[in-house]
């Protein structure tokens, strides 16, 4: 897992290794293997590289082979930010010697021509593979475990390897000492009055200790009137995420009363339709940030109980566990700035 420019440094020679070969002989040009090597990691700072399904970055040896003259009729950026907020199916990139870079948006740059005179980097979002072009041949860069690119330092996949950890080791079975004063009962059927804040500070510290590079912070205003549970923004690179919490079930303060609320998957969609508007407002106060939104439910939904259950059967306990919730609409499926959502089935003890 690469997580700070050190690791991004040493990935990089790693890389310049396994192709450094095929392109001195090919072109005879060191400077210009390390002038591509370094142009990708700088981009990779700032543009959301795996936002788009495939990424071409090239460095023309030849001005037959820019953009400009390949009819792609590119828009010239002059500062690395500026290729924040680019989206889009495919993406090419021709760095110059200048440092400006010249970008085609849904261009398909025909490889077998360009590569006569040009060194050509390449990422496919969806078998994650990082490729470098020589005149006839091509290498595959050997993928690193927890990481998506050699030239990047990982932000927003750590996360969802974090969250993903938390789900299994530490929500399931309430394993912390904040979510297991969450509970209003010792079997963990109903949750106490009003738990958003335990939960909240639970995930958050976990994060703080999971996420290196990272400032955590929770209840994060991001319009004029609503906070985000949970905001995470990268000291080292232009990456931040928004996690919104939302909670199922039933919450109880006294056996004699009625439940103090309860909610079922109908609050997971609200909770999803209110992260939408956070990313839309956030895009707006935080122009120059790659932003995206994660839901979090924490899932304590237990079947045929009332205010006296105090012990339930296994099929009513774990009733909801493979219950996955039918998102509508899938924001996660129809922006690139939505996660697909987090759920955390919180486990009660039960009668075997």
């Amino acid at each position: 897992m690469i997580t700070d420019q050190i690791q991004v440094d040493y990935f990089k020679k790693i890389a310049k290794n396994q192709f450094a070969t095929m392109i001195l002989d090919d072109y005879d040009s060191e400077d210009s293997l390390i002038f591509l090597t370094d142009s990708i990691a700088n981009i990779y700072k700032y543009l959301n590289y795996n936002g788009f399904q495939s990424v071409t970055i090239y460095l023309a040896l030849d001005k037959a082979y820019y953009l400009s003259a390949l009819g792609a009729n590119p828009t010239t950026i002059y500062a690395l930010e500026n290729l924040t907020p680019l989206n889009g199916e495919k993406i090419v990139l021709e760095i110059k010697e200048n440092g400006n870079i010249d970008v085609a948006l849904e261009y398909e740059l025909n490889l077998d021509v360009v590569r006569e005179n040009a060194l050509i980097y390449t990422f496919e979002k969806h078998n994650e593979t990082e490729r470098i072009y020589g005149k006839t041949d091509s290498k595959k860069l050997i993928p690193i475990p927890g990481a998506d690119s050699h030239f990047a330092i990982q932000t927003f996949k750590k996360l969802d390897e974090a969250l993903d950890y938390y789900k299994s080791k530490i929500a399931r079975h309430s394993d912390c000492e904040i979510l297991k004063n969450v509970w209003f009962d010792e079997n963990q059927l109903f949750f106490k009055r009003a738990p958003e804040h335990r939960l909240r500070d639970s995930l958050t510290q976990y994060l703080k200790i999971s996420l290196r590079n990272t400032e955590a912070r929770p209840e994060q205003v991001v319009d004029r009137s609503h906070p985000v549970d949970i905001k995470i923004t990268w000291s080292l690179v232009n990456r931040l995420a928004l996690i919104e919490i939302k909670w199922l079930g039933k919450s109880l303060h006294r056996r004699e009363k009625q439940f103090t609320q309860i909610y079922t998957d109908a609050r997971a969609l609200s909770g999803a339709s209110q992260l939408a508007n956070y990313l839309d407002e956030n895009l707006k106060q935080a122009p120059t940030y790659v932003s995206k939104g994660y839901l979090v439910i924490f899932d304590a939904r237990r079947a045929l109980c009332n205010t006296n259950t105090v012990q339930l059967n296994q099929n009513n306990a774990m009733k909801y566990v493979n219950s996955e919730i039918q998102y509508e609409p899938e924001f996660h499926r129809n922006r690139t700035d939505f996660a697909s959502p987090f759920r955390f089935f919180m486990e009660p003890k039960y009668l075997n």
